[in-house]
């Protein structure tokens, strides 16, 4: 989806580093997005296309930019946002939006009747915040139409808003004199930060970052429901994070016990390896719990990938990049250790299928090591209508966009994308044993309509 930083420093001394500390923070947050980024600090911004430049290009980037404040915020996201309310104001978002369609109509809309949504929803809320004085109405005015978080900054201010259902995590980050705070998408940004003691900012929290002040909580919002982003807890988050006091390594391990539980019974293989690099918790929960019923069953790894690019050993390969050494030198960015895959049945755990380029690969691998057998376990619920993996894939071409409204379970979508993809099995989680693996109710996890229907028979 996205990822987004707020930093505040009192420091007088200190105040041509903001743009830094953003950088540092949005580098450690890039999983949540490399196809564009922004930095903005004090009146002025600077954006870019792909992964956040390095070092002696950010110099460069904060001199030519006259980036020099006391706060400032930086946004990550997979693509490059659409709406003209990212250039029209200082804003960052890490979800989407809802019910946009009257906002036209809103008493306080102003000059901003023909704008985009995003640009709309700012301006009411900087209205009802700054002119009105009315954090609660502010907030509530959000709530009904904001599923996420929000950052913008208004007359020199900085506030940050978690919507009341708790949807996306969000962290504030305080050093012990109170001087530099930071609030961003996810507390993994403690491993390097070490100076900062990080807290989650409560669904329903509006804060103001004030260089004059510690950061004031405005107003609060409690929802009677918890409605959260399964995505999270798949992939989006760092697998260092801690979202609601749980470690997401350990939710990814248990999302695969409690798949391995559920399956176990469905078929026999002698291995299981994860691919990519964001299923290992799930593989190695998988596994453990699958070896205790299953005494042939052997632990490895037998699918590595190749993950980093020969000229910046920190930057993940796209799938572009994977392509296209695929298509010009027709090697693989994976290496199949062929004697743990020839002649056996292997399950390959995939956090999703999407458009199916991942899975066909690695199966074309297992294939070409001579498997004899390739049962594909997906930790997500199937992909059907594309407004789930992520949030961001509505435009892409999923594999199972055909099938909507023509399955009436998992179990046929499970066969259906099996034939495509070129497996001998497929199997997707269902939403109970998810949320059974996040430790969260069912009802409390979001799902597009066509996933919270879906159920193996």
């Amino acid at each position: 989806m996205a990822g987004i930083v707020a930093v505040s420093d009192a420091e007088i001394k200190r105040a041509r580093n903001v743009a830094y500390i953003l950088a540092h923070c949005m580098r450690m947050l890039q999983h949540r997005g490399k196809a564009y980024w922004k930095i903005m600090v004090g009146k002025n911004s600077v954006d870019g296309d792909g992964p956040l430049p390095y070092e002696e290009r950010i110099v460069k980037i904060v001199s030519d930019g006259k980036l020099t404040g006391f706060d400032g915020i930086g946004f990550l996201s997979k693509r490059r946002p659409e709406s003209s309310g990212f250039k029209h104001s200082q804003i960052a978002l890490d979800g989407f939006l809802v019910d946009t369609e009257k906002l036209y109509l809103h008493p306080m809309i102003d000059g901003a009747r023909d704008c985009d949504p995003l640009y709309q929803i700012y301006c009411i809320f900087k209205t009802l915040l700054t002119r009105n004085r009315d954090p609660l109405k502010a907030t509530d005015f959000l709530d009904r139409h904001l599923r996420g978080n929000m950052l913008v900054r208004i007359g020199g201010n900085i506030y940050a808003y978690r919507n009341n259902t708790g949807f996306k995590p969000l962290v504030l980050g305080s050093n012990k004199d109170g001087t530099l705070h930071v609030i961003a998408s996810e507390n993994s940004l403690r491993i390097s930060l070490v100076d900062l003691t990080f807290r989650d900012v409560a669904p329903g929290e509006l804060l103001k970052l004030d260089r004059s002040s510690e950061p004031i909580t405005l107003s609060t919002q409690h929802s009677p429901n918890m409605v959260v982003d399964p995505f999270e807890f798949i992939r989006e988050s760092n697998v260092a994070s801690i979202v609601n006091g749980k470690s997401i390594y350990e939710i990814r391990k248990n999302i695969g016990k409690e798949q391995s539980k559920f399956l176990s019974g469905r078929f026999q293989i002698e291995s299981a390896f994860a691919e990519p690099d964001y299923t290992r918790p799930m593989g190695l929960g998988f596994s453990l719990e699958y070896q205790k019923n299953h005494k042939m069953f052997e632990m490895g790894e037998g699918v590595i990938k190749d993950r980093y690019d020969d000229s910046d050993h920190m930057i993940d390969f796209s799938e572009e990049v994977s392509k296209y050494k695929l298509l010009t030198t027709s090697k693989s960015l994976k290496f199949v250790v062929e004697n743990l895959v020839s002649n056996k049945s292997i399950g390959t755990i995939q956090g999703t299928i999407q458009t199916g380029g991942t899975v066909k690969e690695t199966i074309h691998y297992l294939r070409k090591s001579e498997a004899r057998e390739i049962i594909v376990i997906v930790s997500y619920p199937p992909t059907i209508d594309g407004r789930q993996v992520g949030l961001y894939t509505q435009n892409r071409d999923l594999i199972a966009n055909k099938y909507l409204g023509k399955v009436s379970s998992i179990d046929e979508i499970n066969i259906m994308i099996s034939n495509e993809i070129g497996a001998n099995e497929v199997y997707y989680n269902s939403p109970t044993s998810l949320a059974r693996g996040i430790g969260i109710a069912e009802g409390n996890l979001w799902f597009p309509e066509w996933i919270r229907f879906l159920e193996y028979q």
